[in-house]
């Protein structure tokens, strides 16, 4: 199994989030994905013994996404997991995800609304997230509760298909599922304890929310609309 850190910034952070890795997990690969960091990040990365792909440039979150599910397609794993970087993820919800695709799902989502006592944010990010999920099931028919996760566990056809151009290249979230669908993956959900972001500032901070929630808007109309071709590897 590969995990896939994608960073930004994230030197602070990387040693505690690497370190309880690989103590909950010693068998997977990781690699951290470095999105054109202003700080030691890709040091930090390879000085835990990570394999760091590093971008030339700032492509974002999803660009970073995208290159490391990429790499994990290329050198053949049948499981590729997105991690963050903050220390909102638990390594101790990857292997259900992982079991999930080994029993047939193409892409299994953690959900934090599925885990009892995980941190789900304020009030204005839980109802951003009940919007988009509402969102996602009028368009696609399958309840997934947590669309902004960013925690993942993709099968070899998930890696294929968002590996391609068509891969929402901001924030591949509620759009995302939306392709998936579309292609006809099969998605599924589990528990997911997540944890506040050990960052002071994220990229939903100040006018940031409403500008996620346009664009968002905007790129789920386009993947539930967009050409049938697009969805073909």
């Amino acid at each position: 199994m590969l995990i896939v850190i994608p960073c930004r910034n994230e030197a602070g952070n990387l040693p505690a989030v690497v370190a309880e890795l690989r103590a909950a997990r010693p068998d997977d690969d990781v690699v951290v994905v470095d999105d054109a960091s202003r700080d030691a990040t890709a040091a930090v990365a390879r000085g835990l013994g990570c394999e760091v792909l590093r971008l030339p440039v700032h492509l974002g979150y999803g660009g970073a996404v995208q290159a490391g599910i990429k790499l994990g397609l290329r050198r053949g794993y049948d499981v590729v997991v997105t991690f963050d970087g903050d220390g909102q993820h638990d390594p101790a919800d990857v292997e259900a995800l992982a079991g999930a695709v080994a029993g047939g799902a193409d892409l299994a989502l953690g959900s934090r609304f599925q885990a009892p006592g995980a941190y789900r944010g304020g009030l204005v990010r839980i109802a951003g997230r009940r919007l988009f999920a509402g969102l996602c099931r009028a368009l696609t028919g399958v309840a997934l509760d947590d669309p902004t996760s960013g925690l993942k566990a993709l099968g070899p056809r998930a890696q294929a298909l968002f590996a391609t151009s068509r891969f929402p290249d901001r924030f591949p979230d509620a759009d995302a599922l939306v392709v998936a669908h579309r292609a006809g993956l099969v998605l599924t959900q589990r528990p997911a304890r997540m944890r506040p972001s050990r960052n002071v500032h994220s990229m939903h901070d100040g006018l940031r929310p409403a500008a996620y929630a346009a664009n968002m808007a905007l790129s789920l109309l386009v993947a539930a609309l967009g050409r049938a071709t697009d969805l073909r590897e």
